[in-house]
């Protein structure tokens, strides 16, 4: 299923995103200078694939701190602890792609279609909306919106016809 991502909104997937899906994000442009603009001093943008308002696996593009940061977060709880990789050289760019792959007990996050880290699920549950977010009045690194297309499964993926 193919969808598109306005920054600051949440779409609610058509099917539930399982163990074996795959989820890949499209961005037709990567601006990793942080961004100059907005209030606040945190440059900070995130894609979050959520159950309700539980927060299954957060990546979060921090520019300033030069990190890409995993997480988890239950809508009435706290953060955890943060799962941090170097941001520089983790893309290609400038046409790039952010892929989730669903193990079931964790997530593979792939960049340009190059695994950057495993994420061991710390909430058990299916996504069933994603959101796109960022500190207010930011330049994201990323396109808005923001595409994405979700498959039940690997060999859906290379079928296309999911």
């Amino acid at each position: 299923m193919f969808y598109l991502l306005n920054l600051d909104q949440t779409v609610k997937l058509s099917q539930e995103f399982k163990p074996d899906g795959i989820i890949v994000f499209h961005s037709a442009i990567l601006d990793l200078n942080p961004s100059k603009t907005g209030t606040s001093e945190i440059d900070n943008t995130a894609i979050n694939l959520k159950h309700g308002n539980d927060i299954l696996l957060h990546i979060s593009i921090r520019r300033k701190e030069n990190a890409v940061v995993f997480n988890s977060k239950t809508a009435n709880g706290n953060w955890g602890a943060e799962e941090r990789i170097v941001l520089k050289g983790a893309f290609s760019g400038p046409n790039t792609t952010i892929t989730v792959y669903n193990h079931g007990d964790r997530f593979q996050i792939l960049f340009d279609y190059h695994t950057v880290h495993y994420y061991n699920k710390r909430i058990q549950a299916n996504a069933d909306n994603v959101s796109y977010n960022r500190n207010p009045d930011q330049t994201p690194p990323f396109s808005n919106p923001l595409a994405f297309s979700t498959y039940s499964s690997l060999a859906k993926m290379v079928a296309n016809d999911d």
